[in-house]
C-alpha cells in the first residue's frame, strides 16, 4: 500500500553578519518588521541556492555561506509541514546593503545585538538566529546532503 506524499513547505533564512553586526531587511510584504533575508525555495532549487539568493536579492549583497545555524521541521495544519534552513553568511565583498527599495525588500540595514531591542521584529526567530550566529553553536554545512 502506498502512502500520500507529505506536501513539505521548504524555507531558506539567512543571517548576514559582518563583524558583531548582522543585516536585516523590511520586506516588500509588510515593510513594518525588520526579518532576516529569506523565504520559500522554489520548485527544483537546492536550499543553500535559496539562501544564496534571498540574500542577495534582499540585502544586495553576494555571500558566502560559512555555516548551518539550524534546520527545523515543523507540522502545520492540514497534514503539511514547514522545513526552514537557518544559516550563517558574510559578505563575498565590500558592497554595501541596497538602499532602494524593489519587490524584494524595502531596505537592509546593519544592526548590533544591543539594537535589536529597540526594533520591531518579524518574529522572535529574528532574535534567536542572530544570537546563535554570533555566540554559537554554528555547525558544519557538511551536515545538509543529497540522496545519491
Amino acid at each position: 500500500m502506498s502512502r500520500a506524499p507529505l506536501p513539505t513547505y521548504t524555507f531558506a533564512l539567512v543571517v548576514l553578519k559582518a563583524g558583531r553586526k548582522v543585516a536585516l531587511v523590511r520586506d516588500a510584504k509588510d515593510g513594518k518588521a525588520w526579518s532576516l533575508p529569506g523565504g520559500r525555495v522554489e520548485a527544483g532549487e537546492e536550499v543553500l541556492a535559496a539562501a544564496r539568493r534571498y540574500a542577495a536579492n534582499e540585502t544586495g549583497v553576494t555571500v558566502e555561506l560559512e555555516g548551518l545555524l539550524r534546520v527545523q521541521h515543523t507540522l502545520v495544519d492540514g497534514g503539511a509541514a514547514r522545513l526552514r534552513v537557518c544559516v550563517v553568511a558574510r559578505p563575498a565583498d565590500d558592497r554595501e546593503l541596497k538602499t532602494l527599495a524593489d519587490e524584494h525588500s524595502l531596505s537592509a540595514q546593519w544592526f548590533s545585538r544591543e539594537q535589536l531591542t529597540t526594533l520591531t521584529l518579524k518574529s522572535a526567530d529574528v532574535k534567536h538566529f542572530v544570537e546563535l550566529a554570533l555566540d554559537g553553536p554554528v555547525f558544519p554545512l557538511s551536515l545538509l546532503s543529497w540522496e545519491h
